[in-house]
């Protein structure tokens, strides 16, 4: 895809215009893989796409929303100082200040398409950020892509009523549109990987404990939906006749070991 858009940038005369927009791409990205090495995550490649472009890691949602939001935020970052680096460029006869109007042009424009609060662009990520603070990961993910798909809706009925409907625009909205439905429809799969990641790493890295209460019949996986990023969980039984609590490592034992439909009164019994 690369070569392609390339080659027809060359072909109708906007090669500065494909380069700078890939040059720019890459900077973002690199600045998401750079403050995810810092933070040591597992970074495994960076893909290049003819109108973004992807930091792929190997993390499933139990890293700090802090480190989180740092490395969602450092890919927009980085178009502060794009721009200083193109000013300098004028002053050589490499570049000019057609091309610096351009490139600035380019650099706001991206800049702007990746804020826009749809999954899965930064935005979308930041979004998703803010909903793990106020509901557990599953209902913080499935609700993140509702929401993805309500506001991507609502962006492309203003686009479409004042006249701003371009072919770009429509592939773009598709694109993201496949990319959320997968997401959706590998929502579970999501799930169980950040509930393995999480049993897998042991005790969370934190002092933050949540208290979630449970009935004694609910099961392994009932109590794990109840889970939040970014905290350890103190799982409380709801029953006067028990001051019994347990911790989500022991809860992950027992979905992962024994059964995810086993109860918690079986736990204990």
């Amino acid at each position: 895809m690369f070569w392609f858009i390339l080659g027809a940038g060359i072909m109708t005369g906007h090669f500065w215009e494909v380069v700078t927009v890939f040059f720019i791409v890459l900077v973002h990205e690199l600045g998401h893989a750079a403050a995810a090495l810092f933070f040591k995550w597992r970074v495994t490649e960076i893909v290049l796409l003819p109108f973004g472009g992807v930091a792929k890691v190997e993390e499933f949602g139990n890293k700090t929303l802090k480190e989180e939001l740092i490395v969602t935020l450092a890919g927009p970052f980085q178009h502060l100082w794009l721009p200083l680096l193109s000013w300098i460029l004028v002053m050589t006869n490499f570049w000019n200040e057609a091309n610096h109007i351009m490139f600035m042009e380019k650099n706001v424009m991206i800049l702007l398409f990746n804020l826009i609060p749809v999954w899965p662009l930064d935005g979308g990520k930041v979004l998703h950020i803010i909903f793990s603070k106020l509901w557990p990961f599953k209902v913080a993910y499935r609700r993140t892509m509702m929401a993805s798909l309500v506001l991507m809706a609502i962006l492309m009925i203003i686009m479409y009523t004042f006249h701003m409907f371009t072919l770009n625009f429509m592939l773009i909205m598709t694109f993201i549109g496949f990319v959320i439905l997968k997401e959706w429809r590998q929502m579970n799969y999501v799930f169980m990987r950040f509930l393995l990641d999480r049993w897998e790493s042991g005790q969370q890295q934190t002092s933050k404990v949540k208290r979630i209460k449970v009935k004694p019949e609910a099961t392994m996986h009932q109590v794990c939906e109840g889970f939040y990023r970014g905290v350890r969980h103190s799982v409380m039984i709801a029953d006067p006749r028990s001051q019994q609590s347990l911790d989500d490592v022991l809860v992950l034992e027992a979905y992962f070991r024994r059964h995810p439909q086993c109860t918690i009164q079986e736990l204990l019994s």
